[in-house]
Protein backbone atom coordinates (compact mmCIF):
# COMPACT_ATOMS: atom_id res chain seq x y z
CA UNK A 1 0.00 0.00 0.00
CA UNK A 2 1.23 3.91 -0.74
CA UNK A 3 0.27 6.43 0.90
CA UNK A 4 0.48 10.34 0.32
CA UNK A 5 0.76 12.33 3.54
CA UNK A 6 0.09 16.18 2.89
CA UNK A 7 -0.79 19.13 4.11
CA UNK A 8 2.91 18.53 6.37
CA UNK A 9 5.11 21.94 7.08
CA UNK A 10 8.24 20.86 8.92
CA UNK A 11 9.42 18.16 11.71
CA UNK A 12 10.90 21.27 13.61
CA UNK A 13 7.16 21.81 14.26
CA UNK A 14 7.52 18.31 17.03
CA UNK A 15 3.69 18.22 16.76
CA UNK A 16 3.51 17.69 13.21
CA UNK A 17 6.77 15.35 13.56
CA UNK A 18 4.61 13.06 16.19
CA UNK A 19 1.62 12.92 13.95
CA UNK A 20 3.79 11.58 10.77
CA UNK A 21 5.17 9.07 12.97
CA UNK A 22 2.09 8.00 14.52
CA UNK A 23 -0.51 7.90 11.78
CA UNK A 24 2.05 5.76 9.71
CA UNK A 25 2.56 3.42 13.09
CA UNK A 26 -1.49 3.07 13.10
CA UNK A 27 -1.30 2.38 9.69
CA UNK A 28 1.30 -0.08 9.86
CA UNK A 29 -0.07 -1.95 12.54
CA UNK A 30 -3.12 -2.76 9.53
CA UNK A 31 -0.94 -2.96 6.48
CA UNK A 32 2.96 -3.60 7.58
CA UNK A 33 3.90 -3.16 3.76
CA UNK A 34 2.74 0.56 3.64
CA UNK A 35 5.04 2.88 2.58
CA UNK A 36 4.42 7.05 2.73
CA UNK A 37 5.42 9.74 0.62
CA UNK A 38 5.44 13.06 2.77
CA UNK A 39 4.38 15.90 0.72
CA UNK A 40 6.35 18.71 3.16
CA UNK A 41 7.34 22.45 3.04
CA UNK A 42 10.67 21.75 4.58
CA UNK A 43 11.86 18.03 3.44
CA UNK A 44 15.25 18.37 4.76
CA UNK A 45 14.25 19.21 8.11
CA UNK A 46 12.16 16.23 8.21
CA UNK A 47 14.90 13.74 7.18
CA UNK A 48 16.81 15.65 9.97
CA UNK A 49 14.95 14.03 12.47
CA UNK A 50 12.87 11.08 10.80
CA UNK A 51 14.92 10.17 8.49
CA UNK A 52 13.62 7.50 5.91
CA UNK A 53 13.42 4.92 8.75
CA UNK A 54 14.49 1.95 5.70
CA UNK A 55 12.86 3.45 2.69
CA UNK A 56 9.26 3.38 4.65
CA UNK A 57 8.96 7.41 4.29
CA UNK A 58 9.88 9.42 0.55
CA UNK A 59 9.97 12.96 1.78
CA UNK A 60 9.53 15.25 -1.28
CA UNK A 61 8.88 19.28 -1.64
CA UNK A 62 5.04 20.26 -1.52
CA UNK A 63 5.13 22.48 -4.62
CA UNK A 64 7.59 24.57 -6.77
CA UNK A 65 7.24 27.74 -4.11
CA UNK A 66 9.61 25.69 -1.87
CA UNK A 67 12.52 28.66 -2.71
CA UNK A 68 9.73 31.23 -1.88
CA UNK A 69 9.43 32.14 1.96
CA UNK A 70 6.97 31.02 4.00
CA UNK A 71 4.67 34.30 3.95
CA UNK A 72 5.62 35.00 -0.23
CA UNK A 73 4.52 31.22 -0.74
CA UNK A 74 1.21 31.96 1.46
CA UNK A 75 0.16 34.86 -0.02
CA UNK A 76 0.65 33.53 -3.86
CA UNK A 77 -1.04 30.13 -3.06
CA UNK A 78 -3.61 31.68 -0.26
CA UNK A 79 -4.40 34.51 -2.77
CA UNK A 80 -5.10 32.49 -5.64
CA UNK A 81 -7.25 30.26 -3.38
CA UNK A 82 -9.23 32.37 -2.09
CA UNK A 83 -9.68 34.93 -4.78
CA UNK A 84 -10.68 31.97 -7.65
CA UNK A 85 -11.07 29.04 -5.58
CA UNK A 86 -8.13 27.41 -7.98
CA UNK A 87 -4.81 27.20 -8.32
CA UNK A 88 -3.67 27.78 -11.94
CA UNK A 89 -1.35 25.09 -13.59
CA UNK A 90 -1.33 23.18 -10.03
CA UNK A 91 -0.40 19.88 -12.00
CA UNK A 92 2.78 21.97 -12.66
CA UNK A 93 3.10 23.86 -9.39
CA UNK A 94 2.29 20.78 -6.97
CA UNK A 95 4.09 18.25 -9.68
CA UNK A 96 5.76 15.55 -7.49
CA UNK A 97 2.58 15.84 -4.65
CA UNK A 98 0.18 15.57 -7.82
CA UNK A 99 2.28 12.26 -8.95
CA UNK A 100 2.46 10.56 -5.86
CA UNK A 101 -1.35 11.32 -5.42
CA UNK A 102 -1.51 9.57 -8.60
CA UNK A 103 0.52 6.14 -7.05
CA UNK A 104 -1.36 6.03 -3.78
CA UNK A 105 -4.38 4.28 -2.63
CA UNK A 106 -4.95 7.30 -0.14
CA UNK A 107 -4.18 10.19 0.98
CA UNK A 108 -4.26 11.92 4.66
CA UNK A 109 -4.47 15.30 5.34
CA UNK A 110 -2.14 15.72 8.28
CA UNK A 111 -0.14 18.37 10.34
CA UNK A 112 -2.39 18.86 13.31
CA UNK A 113 -4.19 22.32 12.88
CA UNK A 114 -5.13 22.27 9.20
CA UNK A 115 -8.74 23.41 8.26
CA UNK A 116 -8.87 24.54 12.03
CA UNK A 117 -9.19 28.10 11.34
CA UNK A 118 -10.49 31.18 8.92
CA UNK A 119 -11.44 29.67 5.79
CA UNK A 120 -8.69 27.76 5.24
CA UNK A 121 -9.54 28.57 1.02
CA UNK A 122 -5.82 27.14 0.68
CA UNK A 123 -5.56 24.09 1.94
CA UNK A 124 -9.67 23.43 0.20
CA UNK A 125 -7.92 24.14 -2.94
CA UNK A 126 -5.36 21.91 -2.70
CA UNK A 127 -7.22 18.50 -1.10
CA UNK A 128 -10.03 19.63 -4.21
CA UNK A 129 -7.57 19.21 -6.67
CA UNK A 130 -5.46 16.15 -5.04
CA UNK A 131 -9.01 13.92 -4.75
CA UNK A 132 -8.78 14.00 -8.51
CA UNK A 133 -5.38 12.01 -8.55
CA UNK A 134 -6.64 9.85 -5.27
CA UNK A 135 -9.70 8.57 -4.89
CA UNK A 136 -9.49 8.34 -0.64
CA UNK A 137 -8.82 11.02 1.38
CA UNK A 138 -8.43 11.21 4.72
CA UNK A 139 -8.26 14.36 7.58
CA UNK A 140 -7.02 12.69 10.45
CA UNK A 141 -6.72 14.32 13.74
CA UNK A 142 -8.26 17.43 13.32
CA UNK A 143 -9.32 20.66 15.70
CA UNK A 144 -12.46 22.86 14.07
CA UNK A 145 -14.17 25.09 16.05
CA UNK A 146 -17.65 25.71 15.30
CA UNK A 147 -17.52 29.61 13.90
CA UNK A 148 -14.80 28.26 11.46
CA UNK A 149 -17.68 26.75 9.81
CA UNK A 150 -20.90 28.24 9.72
CA UNK A 151 -22.13 30.43 7.77
CA UNK A 152 -22.00 31.29 4.15
CA UNK A 153 -18.32 32.70 4.21
CA UNK A 154 -17.39 29.17 5.34
CA UNK A 155 -19.94 27.07 2.87
CA UNK A 156 -16.36 26.53 0.11
CA UNK A 157 -14.44 25.36 3.78
CA UNK A 158 -17.25 23.10 4.47
CA UNK A 159 -18.45 21.64 1.06
CA UNK A 160 -14.46 20.53 0.58
CA UNK A 161 -14.34 18.94 4.29
CA UNK A 162 -17.84 17.03 3.19
CA UNK A 163 -15.59 15.42 0.49
CA UNK A 164 -13.18 13.47 2.60
CA UNK A 165 -13.80 10.07 2.65
CA UNK A 166 -13.26 10.26 6.64
CA UNK A 167 -12.71 12.82 8.67
CA UNK A 168 -11.56 12.12 12.44
CA UNK A 169 -12.08 14.66 15.24
CA UNK A 170 -9.56 14.17 18.13
CA UNK A 171 -12.09 15.67 20.26
CA UNK A 172 -15.62 16.00 21.33
CA UNK A 173 -16.03 19.56 21.17
CA UNK A 174 -15.33 19.51 17.20
CA UNK A 175 -17.34 16.00 16.48
CA UNK A 176 -20.29 17.55 17.89
CA UNK A 177 -20.22 20.81 15.66
CA UNK A 178 -19.36 18.43 12.62
CA UNK A 179 -22.24 16.08 13.58
CA UNK A 180 -24.87 19.10 13.68
CA UNK A 181 -23.61 20.51 11.07
CA UNK A 182 -24.56 17.27 8.59
CA UNK A 183 -21.35 15.20 8.64
CA UNK A 184 -20.96 11.87 7.90
CA UNK A 185 -17.79 11.35 7.38
CA UNK A 186 -17.05 12.50 10.50
CA UNK A 187 -15.79 9.91 13.48
CA UNK A 188 -14.28 10.74 16.75
CA UNK A 189 -10.76 9.20 17.82
CA UNK A 190 -7.95 11.04 20.14
CA UNK A 191 -5.09 12.64 18.45
CA UNK A 192 -2.65 9.63 16.95
CA UNK A 193 0.06 11.47 18.57
CA UNK A 194 -0.74 9.84 21.89
CA UNK A 195 0.71 6.70 20.73
CA UNK A 196 4.22 8.58 20.58
CA UNK A 197 6.70 6.58 21.75
CA UNK A 198 9.14 8.26 24.62
CA UNK A 199 12.83 7.96 24.64
CA UNK A 200 13.78 8.36 28.06
CA UNK A 201 17.25 10.62 28.44
CA UNK A 202 19.87 8.40 29.32
CA UNK A 203 21.49 11.04 32.34
CA UNK A 204 18.72 13.00 34.63
CA UNK A 205 17.99 16.58 33.28
CA UNK A 206 19.49 18.30 36.44
CA UNK A 207 22.50 17.45 38.38
CA UNK A 208 20.40 17.16 41.72
CA UNK A 209 17.59 14.78 42.38
CA UNK A 210 15.13 17.58 42.91
CA UNK A 211 11.46 17.12 40.95
CA UNK A 212 11.33 18.55 37.83
CA UNK A 213 8.52 21.51 36.73
CA UNK A 214 8.62 21.25 32.86
CA UNK A 215 7.31 24.62 31.07
CA UNK A 216 6.17 24.70 27.44
CA UNK A 217 5.91 29.01 26.36
CA UNK A 218 5.73 29.72 22.59
CA UNK A 219 5.30 33.00 20.48
CA UNK A 220 2.37 31.90 19.43
CA UNK A 221 0.05 31.75 22.16
CA UNK A 222 1.33 35.31 22.73
CA UNK A 223 -0.47 36.30 18.90
CA UNK A 224 -3.48 35.04 20.73
CA UNK A 225 -2.86 37.26 24.15
CA UNK A 226 -5.37 40.74 24.87
CA UNK A 227 -2.88 42.77 26.42
CA UNK A 228 0.86 42.48 24.90
CA UNK A 229 3.30 40.96 27.24
CA UNK A 230 0.49 39.74 29.47
CA UNK A 231 1.48 35.82 28.84
CA UNK A 232 5.27 36.66 29.75
CA UNK A 233 4.61 38.45 32.32
CA UNK A 234 2.33 35.34 33.75
CA UNK A 235 4.82 32.88 33.11
CA UNK A 236 7.72 34.92 34.56
CA UNK A 237 5.68 35.00 37.89
CA UNK A 238 4.89 31.15 37.97
CA UNK A 239 8.60 30.90 37.28
CA UNK A 240 9.56 33.22 40.36
CA UNK A 241 6.69 31.33 42.55
CA UNK A 242 8.42 28.10 41.71
CA UNK A 243 11.66 28.89 42.64
CA UNK A 244 11.17 31.25 45.83
CA UNK A 245 8.43 28.71 47.18
CA UNK A 246 9.50 25.10 46.19
CA UNK A 247 13.08 23.43 45.79
CA UNK A 248 11.43 22.32 42.00
CA UNK A 249 13.65 22.14 38.89
CA UNK A 250 12.82 24.16 35.79
CA UNK A 251 12.81 22.24 32.25
CA UNK A 252 11.86 24.89 29.82
CA UNK A 253 10.62 22.44 26.68
CA UNK A 254 10.94 23.95 23.29
CA UNK A 255 8.39 21.92 20.86
CA UNK A 256 8.54 23.96 18.19
CA UNK A 257 12.01 25.38 16.57
CA UNK A 258 10.86 26.76 13.21
CA UNK A 259 12.30 29.75 12.25
CA UNK A 260 8.79 31.19 12.03
CA UNK A 261 7.59 31.00 15.63
CA UNK A 262 10.42 29.38 17.67
CA UNK A 263 10.15 28.03 21.21
CA UNK A 264 13.44 28.84 22.30
CA UNK A 265 13.47 32.14 21.76
CA UNK A 266 10.00 32.70 24.31
CA UNK A 267 12.07 30.36 26.30
CA UNK A 268 14.90 32.99 26.40
CA UNK A 269 12.57 35.77 26.68
CA UNK A 270 11.60 34.52 30.05
CA UNK A 271 14.71 33.59 31.43
CA UNK A 272 15.74 37.50 30.57
CA UNK A 273 12.90 38.08 32.82
CA UNK A 274 13.26 35.80 35.98
CA UNK A 275 17.43 35.88 35.85
CA UNK A 276 19.43 32.53 34.95
CA UNK A 277 19.89 30.15 37.52
CA UNK A 278 21.35 26.68 37.92
CA UNK A 279 17.63 25.22 38.80
CA UNK A 280 16.57 26.42 34.70
CA UNK A 281 17.46 24.68 31.35
CA UNK A 282 16.31 25.39 28.10
CA UNK A 283 15.40 21.75 26.53
CA UNK A 284 15.26 22.36 22.74
CA UNK A 285 17.43 19.37 20.72
CA UNK A 286 16.33 16.12 19.92
CA UNK A 287 13.54 14.95 17.97
CA UNK A 288 10.04 14.34 19.42
CA UNK A 289 10.21 10.96 21.13
CA UNK A 290 13.58 12.69 22.75
CA UNK A 291 11.67 15.88 23.82
CA UNK A 292 8.56 13.26 25.21
CA UNK A 293 11.14 11.85 27.03
CA UNK A 294 12.79 14.99 28.81
CA UNK A 295 8.90 15.44 29.50
CA UNK A 296 8.19 11.97 30.77
CA UNK A 297 10.96 13.30 33.59
CA UNK A 298 8.67 16.16 34.70
CA UNK A 299 6.64 16.29 38.13
CA UNK A 300 4.44 19.11 36.79
CA UNK A 301 3.67 20.40 33.07
CA UNK A 302 2.29 23.64 31.97
CA UNK A 303 2.13 23.94 28.23
CA UNK A 304 0.86 25.80 25.78
CA UNK A 305 1.74 24.01 22.74
CA UNK A 306 -1.03 21.35 21.97
CA UNK A 307 1.25 18.35 21.48
CA UNK A 308 3.64 19.32 24.24
CA UNK A 309 0.55 18.80 26.44
CA UNK A 310 -0.39 15.39 24.12
CA UNK A 311 3.33 14.37 25.58
CA UNK A 312 2.22 14.76 29.30
CA UNK A 313 -1.63 13.65 29.44
CA UNK A 314 -0.15 10.23 27.70
CA UNK A 315 2.68 9.88 30.82
CA UNK A 316 -0.04 11.13 33.36
CA UNK A 317 1.39 14.19 34.32
CA UNK A 318 -0.76 16.49 35.60
CA UNK A 319 -0.89 19.44 33.28
CA UNK A 320 -1.88 22.86 33.11
CA UNK A 321 -2.43 23.73 29.29
CA UNK A 322 -2.05 27.84 28.33
CA UNK A 323 -4.81 27.33 25.33
CA UNK A 324 -6.33 29.70 23.03
CA UNK A 325 -8.95 27.61 20.50
CA UNK A 326 -11.01 24.86 21.05
CA UNK A 327 -8.63 22.00 20.99
CA UNK A 328 -7.19 22.93 23.97
CA UNK A 329 -10.55 22.85 25.87
CA UNK A 330 -11.83 19.47 23.94
CA UNK A 331 -8.72 17.41 25.06
CA UNK A 332 -8.65 18.38 28.13
CA UNK A 333 -12.57 17.65 28.38
CA UNK A 334 -12.37 14.32 26.82
CA UNK A 335 -10.00 13.53 29.62
CA UNK A 336 -11.30 15.03 32.85
CA UNK A 337 -14.65 15.32 31.97
CA UNK A 338 -14.25 19.49 32.44
CA UNK A 339 -11.68 22.03 31.15
CA UNK A 340 -12.41 24.17 34.02
CA UNK A 341 -8.76 23.86 36.07
CA UNK A 342 -6.89 22.39 33.02
CA UNK A 343 -7.03 24.77 30.55
CA UNK A 344 -6.74 28.34 30.72
CA UNK A 345 -7.59 30.44 27.56
CA UNK A 346 -4.97 32.87 26.84
CA UNK A 347 -7.16 35.35 26.49
CA UNK A 348 -8.34 35.36 29.92
CA UNK A 349 -5.68 36.11 31.46
CA UNK A 350 -6.21 39.29 33.94
CA UNK A 351 -3.57 39.64 36.25
CA UNK A 352 -0.08 37.99 36.66
CA UNK A 353 -0.51 35.75 38.78
CA UNK A 354 -3.07 33.64 36.91
CA UNK A 355 -1.31 31.16 35.87
CA UNK A 356 0.47 30.50 39.26
CA UNK A 357 -2.92 30.56 40.77
CA UNK A 358 -4.37 27.89 38.82
CA UNK A 359 -0.87 25.79 38.55
CA UNK A 360 -0.73 25.76 42.27
CA UNK A 361 -4.10 26.02 42.99
CA UNK A 362 -5.50 23.01 41.26
CA UNK A 363 -2.62 21.11 39.46
CA UNK A 364 -0.50 20.69 42.23
CA UNK A 365 -3.10 20.66 44.79
CA UNK A 366 -5.06 17.92 43.37
CA UNK A 367 -1.76 16.01 41.96
CA UNK A 368 -3.15 12.65 43.43
CA UNK A 369 -6.71 13.05 42.27
CA UNK A 370 -5.40 13.63 38.51
CA UNK A 371 -3.36 10.73 38.36
CA UNK A 372 -5.63 8.66 40.08
CA UNK A 373 -7.79 9.88 36.54
CA UNK A 374 -5.24 9.38 34.09
CA UNK A 375 -4.65 5.66 35.64
CA UNK A 376 -8.53 5.56 34.91
CA UNK A 377 -9.12 7.10 31.89
CA UNK A 378 -5.76 7.03 30.14
CA UNK A 379 -5.34 3.09 28.97
CA UNK A 380 -8.39 3.12 27.06
CA UNK A 381 -7.73 6.58 25.95
CA UNK A 382 -4.46 5.78 24.30
CA UNK A 383 -6.47 2.77 22.98
CA UNK A 384 -8.53 4.49 21.63
CA UNK A 385 -6.53 6.97 19.41
CA UNK A 386 -4.91 3.49 18.04
CA UNK A 387 -8.44 2.20 16.95
CA UNK A 388 -8.50 5.11 14.32
CA UNK A 389 -6.79 2.83 12.17
CA UNK A 390 -9.46 0.28 11.94
CA UNK A 391 -11.73 3.28 10.66
CA UNK A 392 -9.03 3.63 7.76
CA UNK A 393 -9.21 -0.19 7.55
CA UNK A 394 -12.59 -0.18 6.66
CA UNK A 395 -12.22 2.18 3.64
CA UNK A 396 -10.28 -0.76 2.17
CA UNK A 397 -12.59 -3.23 3.21
CA UNK A 398 -10.83 -4.45 6.47
CA UNK A 399 -12.63 -4.48 9.78
CA UNK A 400 -9.56 -3.80 12.00
CA UNK A 401 -5.79 -4.66 13.14
CA UNK A 402 -3.52 -7.65 11.99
Amino acid sequence: MKILLYNHGSSYNHGCEAILRTVSGIISKRFPDALYTVSSLRPREDIELIDTEGGRFNFINSDNFNKLSFEKRRLVVGSLSTVLHNIPMFPHFFKDTVEAAKESDAMISVGGDTFSYGKSAELTTISNKLRKYCGKSVLWGCSIDAKFLEGDEFRYKTKGLKNFSLITARESLTYETLTKLGFKNAALYPDPAFTLKSKAPAAPLFGNDRDVVGINISPLIMMHEKESGKTVKCYSDLVKKILDTTDFNIALVSHVICKTSNDTDAAKKLVSLVGESDRIKIFDRGNAEELKGVISKCRFFVAARTHASIAAYSQRIPTLVLGYSVKSKGIAKDIFGTYEGYVIPVQSLDSESSLTDAFFGNIVANEEKIRATYDRVMPDYIARADEAGDEFARLFGQTGAK
